[in-house]
């Protein structure tokens, strides 16, 4: 397994941040079924009781869901960041949905592999409960309104998640070091994701050709 560079904490985080990366930490290292609270309250920094775990969280699955969604709210404004580039009516479409794809792909492949694992595999895993896919679902929907003008008429929410879990999906095996990281597997990546976007836009296209 590709050894991670270890994730840098402030030590004056608050403890409800400190058990976040610890336990995003352990996830992606270890997978999730082996984080225990001991181990979790043993690899946060400046935190040597589970009272704080408990106080904060109520328990690991809350812990779990908690840091889910901290990340996956980093990830939904990084695509919403690197989306600006759909509107550029200059650029042939596909080119702009590769830009797209490859900014997120370079954010979590070389700069953010440990929460890249511990999204795909918390998201994959039976601790993930309905709750925490709905509140995934909602912090996606700004997204996915914007998305409306670029694909009208298309279920965005659902090309949103497709987004999601094909970037995850692609790029989980290269955080794990099991595949390279270059244009190759970006590109392998892409063409499987490209076919489901061009073909909405390409359905924006004809209505706007009927309306005009």
């Amino acid at each position: 397994m590709k050894t991670l560079p270890k994730k840098k904490i402030n030590p004056k985080a608050d403890p409800r941040e400190a058990l976040i990366d610890a336990v995003i930490k352990l996830a992606a290292e270890g997978g999730i079924e082996r984080i225990s609270v001991r181990t979790v309250i043993a690899e946060a920094e400046g935190v040597s009781t589970d009272v704080y775990l408990y106080r904060l969280f109520g328990g690991k699955e809350k812990l779990l869901s908690d840091a889910f969604l901290r990340e996956d709210k980093r990830l939904a404004e990084e695509t919403e960041r690197r989306s600006s580039v759909l509107w550029e009516e200059n650029l042939p479409f596909e080119s702009r949905m590769r830009y797209l794809w490859n900014t997120v792909w370079h954010y979590l492949t070389d700069r953010h592999e440990r929460d890249c694992l511990f999204l795909t595999r918390y998201y994959y895993c039976s601790f993930c409960e309905e709750d925490t896919i709905s509140s995934h679902r909602a912090i996606w929907e700004p997204l996915s309104e914007k998305w409306q003008a670029v694909f009208p008429g298309a279920d965005t929410a659902r090309l949103a998640e497709i987004f999601f879990t094909s970037i995850l999906t692609a790029a989980f095996p290269v955080c794990q070091g099991r595949a390279k990281n270059d244009s190759i597997t970006a590109e392998n990546g892409f063409q499987t994701l490209n076919g489901i976007f061009s073909f909405w836009a390409e359905n924006a296209l004809r209505k706007q050709s009927v309306n005009a």
